[in-house]
């Protein structure tokens, strides 16, 4: 945990949540300890038109996919993978 109380997180992103962001990789700070949800909100407050795209987004934690209630550390790479369907 840092100093402030806060911790930095990467946060990669694909498909249609890349394209409405604007891009493909995230920096996000929230208050620790921190869960996935934690971070999800943030972006979410960031970038309210794209709440329901990244609520459909599956969380993964440093390659493993992870509930959102799940805490994660500081500096951990959260991917969030855009759910594809094929036939």
């Amino acid at each position: 945990m840092s100093q402030s109380g806060t911790g930095t997180f990467p946060v990669r992103v694909n498909g249609k949540l890349a394209e409405e962001l604007g891009t493909s990789r995230l920096t996000v700070e929230v208050s620790v300890p921190a869960t996935i949800q934690d971070i999800l909100d943030e972006i979410s407050s960031s970038h309210p038109e794209s709440t329901g795209t990244i609520l459909e987004a599956i969380p993964f934690a440093s390659g493993n996919h992870r509930g959102t209630a799940e805490e994660i550390q500081p500096g951990q790479e959260i991917t969030l993978l855009m759910p594809a369907a094929g036939g």
